[in-house]
């Protein structure tokens, strides 16, 4: 049962573009030809939201924040990068491509707004990159997302909607720190029942079901707005350009950041994907509960360019590899964090 559910869970996450789009499109259409029925569906986000938040949390671990004071350089460095480069940039791009659409223009700032996902650690894992630096940096993340992305919303969106922070705040709060404390407490209570081993056979089935949440999410959020898409196919052309230019810039940066800063090999990897894996989820969560079902049709589209990039990276790490030094292959993770 477990090897079943271990397979179906990597198919679902591994056609994680296949799944978007059909939700994208099974979406319009339930909305178009159903939209009394579609308007009910908004009941059903608090649940989809869970399902999305929970199976990710259960597989991070807070201590590794701890781990962070090990490699101050490469992690606050993609806390620079997360929190004061991408809203900036993300605000600029906005401004240049969508002033006159404001719901488009939020969503694109969320997306920069937003800090990485757990998802990094797995592409990271991919590029044979150091994914105990992806993890601290995704935990870390995380927990400043809690304070940042309230503080940055009202000054680089604000001109565009009306931003309630403080209830952002709170959102955030219950988003992040809930789910992460059942998830601890779960995590824990599998290794007490079934040991290490099995939590370790699990693990692999968490990822999946998280994704099944935001493919909900993503079938909610477009058949709530399928009449206004279905009328103006050309914003999928409007978003394209500046999620685009957005992802990037993000990697370039990175990429040149940690030449010109000394990263090894492994270390880039990490800090690339730390810098420009955001966390769809979480951006998902905030686009439903505070903004526009088209600002949510921003954040349902950004897995596609998203995922997109993040594969072409991966298949640019070899020719990458030949600028960045590498760490000692003898060294363990434990002795690369603490060196």
């Amino acid at each position: 049962m477990i090897d079943r559910l271990q397979k179906a869970a990597k198919f679902i996450e591994g056609k994680l573009v296949i799944f978007v789009l059909a939700a994208i499109v099974t979406g319009i259409g339930f909305g178009w030809w159903l939209p009394s029925a579609a308007k009910g569906l908004k009941g059903y986000t608090t649940v989809s939201l869970f399902v999305m938040l929970f199976p990710m949390m259960i597989g991070l671990r807070i201590e590794e924040v701890g781990k962070a004071f090990a490699r101050l350089k490469p992690t606050s460095s993609s806390m620079l990068f997360n929190f004061v480069l991408s809203p900036p940039l993300a605000a600029l791009l906005a401004r240049i491509f969508l002033h006159d659409r404001p719901d488009f223009a939020v969503g694109l700032i969320l997306t920069g707004t937003v800090p990485c996902a757990g998802m990094v650690a797995g592409w990271t894992g991919y590029a044979k990159g150091n994914v105990a630096l992806a993890l601290v940096i995704v935990a870390l993340s995380l927990l400043l997302s809690i304070v940042l992305v309230p503080f940055w919303m009202p000054i680089l969106a604000g001109v565009y909607v009306q931003i309630n922070a403080w209830g952002m705040f709170k959102e955030i709060l219950v988003a992040v720190v809930v789910p992460l404390i059942l998830g601890d407490l779960t995590r824990r209570a599998i290794i007490r029942k079934w040991g290490q081993g099995g939590f370790m056979k699990l693990k692999p089935i968490l990822p999946g079901v998280s994704m099944l949440g935001m493919y909900s999410i993503v079938f909610i959020s477009v058949a709530l707005e399928a009449h206004n898409i279905v009328q103006n196919p050309d914003y999928f052309l409007v978003i394209l350009a500046p999620l685009a230019l957005f992802y990037a810039s993000l990697f370039c940066s990175a990429v040149v950041f940690s030449h010109l800063a000394g990263f090894s090999y492994e270390d880039m990897v990490a800090f690339a994907y730390g810098t420009a894996g955001k966390n769809i989820s979480i951006a998902l969560a905030l686009a439903i509960l505070f903004f526009s079902p088209l600002t949510v049709f921003v954040l349902a589209l950004k897995p596609v360019i998203q995922i997109a990039f993040m594969a072409g990276f991966l298949r640019l790490t070899p020719r990458l590899e030949r600028w960045f030094p590498h760490e000692a292959r003898a060294k363990t993770v434990t002795q690369v964090l603490t060196r």
